[in-house]
């Protein structure tokens, strides 16, 4: 059997004051005590529990209550209290704006320019993807964006810049999210509270995709230079 707790004793276990257990009794990110008669309250481990973990998704005041009363309805309480990596890692989204705005499939394809045969050849790919109400992310509006301006600046199939090609970014760009998503859990994820962390690993996404693009244009110029003189090493090709 749990523990049964009065209230001093639950202010003691987590040094959260009744006010402000209270409160989140009222706004349902806690259950309702035991009350075998009037005038008395009994909490369990599983107060003592929610509550810790309210504590960690408060750290910084980073969320707040509205945000981890909702986190907290479908995650694993106990993880969050006592930040384990996997739910830490699903509060880097919410930092990353995981509610991108939604926008008209028709207005996206006409700023594009892009026909919707080839936008829907890239839902096929799982590149974007658009919802039954015929709307589209804010985020795959920009890809979708920017390969209408690729088409526009004139390339074209024939120059081997196919959906073939956009796969390959497509595919490098996944097997690269798994990698940070691995070192993520094995380090940030270890070593700090779960705000923290979360914090951390989505401001080191955004810095890599800088360091990325930067890598990327060095190593073009890098290539382009090699095949003038002849030194440029043959492409290994991968699966």
């Amino acid at each position: 059997m749990g523990a049964r707790l009065k209230m001093k004793d639950l202010e003691a276990a987590t040094g959260v004051s009744r006010e402000a257990i209270r409160y989140y009794i009222r706004e349902g990110m806690l259950p309702e005590p035991e009350r075998p008669r009037r005038n008395v309250a009994y909490y369990s481990d599983e107060h003592v529990l929610r509550i810790r973990a309210i504590k960690r998704l408060q750290a910084e005041q980073f969320l707040p209550l509205a945000a981890i009363r909702d986190l907290m309805r479908n995650a694993d309480v106990r993880a969050l209290a006592e930040g384990r990596g996997e739910e830490i890692a699903a509060l880097m989204p919410t930092m990353l704006g995981d509610e991108p705005e939604r926008r008209s499939l028709s207005a996206v394809l006409a700023a594009s320019g892009l026909a919707r045969t080839e936008l829907d050849a890239l839902v096929r790919r799982g590149i974007v993807a658009v919802a039954e109400d015929d709307t589209i992310d804010s985020r795959d509006a920009e890809i979708v964006h920017i390969w209408g301006r690729v088409r526009d600046a004139g390339y074209r199939d024939e120059d081997g810049f196919d959906l073939d090609h956009l796969q390959r970014y497509q595919d490098l760009a996944t097997w690269l999210a798994g990698v940070e998503v691995d070192l993520f859990l094995a380090t940030l994820a270890t070593r700090h509270s779960d705000t923290d962390a979360a914090r951390k690993g989505a401001q080191g996404l955004l810095l890599a995709n800088e360091l990325i693009g930067a890598m990327h244009i060095r190593a073009a110029i890098a290539a382009l230079r090699g095949a003038a003189n002849g030194t440029r090493p043959a492409r290994e090709e991968t699966d």
